[in-house]
């Protein structure tokens, strides 16, 4: 008995009208065009993916009625060309859909951006003055490179500065001093007849009041305080004066605290950091006061460096060891074997050059604040005090100058910009000035005294300013200042020919 050839349809449709089990040809012909009409002529015309049973490969070949020729849903016909498989082919979404997908993929980042710049501004904001603001900012310059993290930092320091506007209008403009003023007399040069025959005294240090540089400022602005004597028998005279003054009307928030020393009894020290300012030489430096300067009441005074190496390569040499090579124009401050301090630019300065053996150590950083008496008009445009967008920045600042008369000044405060840092150092008497280091973190300056029972105290400039001044005393990574005492001849504290 011949056995009967079946088939199972992959649609779920029933033939028009069924008929007996065995069917003639004409029959399966007309069968399988039951079953076509049934398909969805709309339906994309693809390469089955299923094994077709034979009788079905047989019929599908067989020729059409021209009514429905090329319209056998998903199986080809003689007259029609497969078209290429596609993999995962979808239709195309309308445009307004592919807009607004885009849309939203961009506020997404945007949003993801936003979350990360409202991360390191809060980490910078709540620890923009400590250790953490410090190596946030150095950890970026390594990843991120200097110019991206000079941005990072100018869109912080905009919004510090925002936020001590805001203090500032809430306290009712009300600005406190750093200390309580304690005036000193003011002394004036003599003058001295010629071919006077008067016997003279030593000269103190002359120290003149500042003029209030707007109104109304702080009481008690601009009037030095002695914070140290000279060493005996000049015990009488003064070392060590500070005062404050606010430099910046636009920012009457903005405090500078100045030190000034008689040249006449310190001796300048320059120390290298155990990394920086660094450089490819690679050598590293002592980080820490010598010990001989810590005997008795040697130690005055230690304040911050200049840049690290990264941020503009500038030069230092102490005792002949070149840690960084100068850089020709740079400002620099230079002390000599014999102790005299010089500000200038090197190589402009006819003494700052190698050629110059008498010259014991000397830092570089930036340009000129102050040349022959006149701010350098690039403190207002140019990038020559930080990377630029830095430049005007209103952030912690320091500087060091020399007066007319040889003393030596420090300054340090906050909100200050390389214009106003230059303003109060000229206010203070500074002929020559230059800026040394910037930033929270790093702007430092302390006093030392030592008892007559050995125990040393350390009392910092101004309050806010980070550091214990301990950390001269056992090491640190960044190069400083150092100031001691010491008794010079008594014919160096008289006036030529007294």
């Amino acid at each position: 008995m011949q056995s009967k050839q079946q088939f199972l349809s992959p649609f779920s449709l029933r033939p028009e009208q069924p008929q007996q089990d065995q069917l003639s040809s004409s029959q399966k012909c007309d069968c399988t065009l039951s079953y076509s009409h049934a398909v969805p002529l709309h339906r994309p015309q693809t390469k089955p993916h299923y094994h077709l049973p034979s009788i079905m490969k047989s019929a599908t070949t067989m020729p059409l009625p021209r009514h429905i020729e090329g319209r056998v849903g998903n199986f080809p016909t003689t007259n029609q060309e497969e078209p290429a498989p596609r993999s995962n082919w979808r239709h195309p979404l309308p445009r307004f859909r592919q807009k607004r997908k885009r849309r939203v993929r961009l506020l997404a980042n945007l949003a993801a951006a936003m979350a990360v710049l409202v991360l390191a501004s809060s980490l910078l904001l709540s620890q923009g003055n400590g250790a953490v603001g410090a190596w946030f900012a150095d950890t970026s310059r390594a990843v991120l490179g200097p110019s991206a993290t000079a941005q990072i930092e100018s869109w912080y320091l905009g919004i510090s500065d925002m936020f001590h506007q805001a203090q500032y209008q809430l306290s009712g403009k009300q600005v406190s001093a750093p200390w309580t003023i304690t005036p000193v007399p003011i002394t004036k040069p003599l003058e001295i007849p010629e071919h006077s025959t008067q016997k003279l005294t030593p000269i103190p240090m002359a120290v003149f009041n500042i003029t209030q540089l707007f109104s109304p400022s702080i009481s008690g602005a601009g009037i030095w305080t002695t914070i140290s004597t000279a060493p005996a028998p000049y015990t009488t005279m003064p070392l060590a004066v500070k005062t404050f003054i606010q430099p910046d009307p636009t920012h009457p928030y903005a405090v500078v605290t100045l030190l000034q020393f008689d040249h006449r009894f310190v001796h300048l020290h320059m120390v290298a950091g155990t990394s920086e300012p660094g450089g490819p030489r690679g050598i590293a430096g002592p980080g820490r006061i010598a010990a001989t300067d810590l005997v008795g009441n040697t130690l005055l005074a230690a304040f911050n460096g200049g840049f690290k190496y990264a941020d503009g390569q500038y030069g230092m040499m102490v005792n002949n060891v070149v840690y960084v090579p100068p850089q020709a124009g740079a400002a620099t401050i230079a002390v000599t074997k014999s102790g005299q301090i010089i500000i200038g630019a090197w190589g402009v300065d006819q003494r700052l050059n190698y050629a110059n053996a008498n010259l014991a150590a000397w830092r570089q950083n930036c340009s000129l604040l102050i040349n022959n008496g006149k701010i350098n008009p690039l403190t207002q445009d140019g990038s020559a005090w930080g990377a630029s967008v830095l430049n005007s920045s209103y952030t912690w600042r320091s500087g060091m100058g020399i007066t007319a008369q040889g003393t030596l000044l420090y300054a340090g405060g906050d909100s200050l910009t390389a214009y106003t840092l230059a303003v109060a150092l000229k206010a203070a008497g500074a002929v020559y000035a230059m800026q040394t280091d910037i930033n929270p973190y790093w702007v430092r300056a302390f006093i030392y005294s030592r008892s007559n029972s050995g125990s040393l105290s350390i009392a910092k400039l101004d309050p806010s300013m980070q550091g214990t001044g301990t950390e001269y005393l056992y090491g640190t990574e960044r190069d400083f200042f150092y100031l001691t005492r010491f008794t010079p001849a008594p014919a160096a504290l008289y006036p030529a020919g007294g």
